[in-house]
């Protein structure tokens, strides 16, 4: 689903004729909703259903695992998702995550959260080789390794590698001048430890 913002009808009319012309030699099949005066938000409702609930039903079909959010919050560039997606999936396929792949196209977010029984030792052992692969995947395409859900313990590790060591003595600089006892969640973000991290992560439900 695409939805268009414009300070005039004729704007976003502009918009849809040009999204039409570049999707024309794919012979798409659409419908526009919003233009009409009987247009109300029930049409296109079932597509935010769909999206909101898609992990929610997978979730629902499987009894034996659980959320394991360890790559949910990445960004990059939409310009380029035609390599950036497929390259991600051969990840997700490749270590046999279940999981679905969600987001917000436009600004190239996206949550993937597997499923995945973490008690296992051998689901476990996934986790740091996956992340790896997915971090640096990322980070070739100039990305972020979160946008909205923060970094905490599990992406905390990797800041360096993003923002390198000059910037992250900043943050470490920031941490000290607040919190100087290092009282307030120790191990997260400026001076986080995948070790510690791991260790944090449950392994019983």
């Amino acid at each position: 689903m695409v939805e268009f913002n414009g300070d005039s009808e004729q704007e976003v009319r502009d918009k849809v004729r040009a999204l039409h012309r570049e999707l024309g030699h794919h012979r798409a099949r659409y419908e526009i909703n919003g233009f009409e005066e009987d247009a109300t938000e029930a049409k296109s409702e079932k597509f935010w259903i769909m999206r909101r609930y898609s992990f929610q039903l997978l979730r629902s079909k499987v009894k034996e695992k659980h959320t394991a959010p360890f790559i949910d919050d990445l960004i990059v560039n939409p310009e380029y998702m035609t390599e950036f997606l497929p390259q991600l999936r051969a990840i997700v396929k490749k270590y046999k995550l279940f999981a679905t792949i969600a987001g917000h196209m436009g600004d190239g977010n996206f949550h993937i959260i597997p499923l995945m029984k973490l008690e296992d030792p051998k689901e476990r052992a996934k986790l740091l080789p996956a992340m790896k692969e997915v971090n640096e995947l990322i980070l070739k395409y100039h990305g972020s390794l979160s946008g909205e859900h923060n970094d905490g313990l599990i992406r905390g590790p990797w800041l360096e590698r993003q923002f390198g060591k000059e910037v992250l003595d900043l943050f470490k600089q920031v941490k000290h001048i607040f919190d100087p006892a290092n009282i307030f969640n120790p191990h997260k973000k400026s001076d986080s430890d995948w070790d510690y991290s791991f260790s944090h992560i449950r392994d019983h439900f």
